[in-house]
């Protein structure tokens, strides 16, 4: 199962998010899944990064991708919610066709 961990923060933008786990629907190097939620991921970091030049803290590995924003100014921060919340999109329709391979955690700071 993947597991798509999305944390906001108190006015409800994405502060972070995470993402673990193999979703189990076929062999790796031939998971749809996988291979979906990975795509959506990885172009919402090349977002943020290479068009909005926002350095995220992180890191990659075989299973595991973590993503944390830092504090920024509004209007990047707008720009950068829009990028995180297409990408939430993306997810969560992936989610919804794959529900026993996918799940999203969507918290708010409170």
């Amino acid at each position: 199962m993947i597991t798509v961990s999305i944390e906001r923060d108190q006015l409800g933008c994405i502060k972070a998010f995470s993402i673990s786990g193999h979703s189990g629907y076929a062999q790796r190097g031939q998971d749809i899944v996988c291979a979906g939620v990975s795509a959506v991921a990885q172009t919402a970091i090349l977002g943020l990064q290479d068009l909005l030049h926002i350095e995220c803290a992180g890191s990659q590995s075989e299973g595991q991708l973590v993503c944390g924003l830092p504090l920024m100014e509004p209007m990047l921060r707008r720009e950068a919610d829009i990028v995180l919340e297409t990408m939430l999109l993306g997810l969560t329709a992936i989610a919804s066709v794959y529900a026993g391979n996918v799940q999203i955690l969507d918290t708010k700071e409170v």
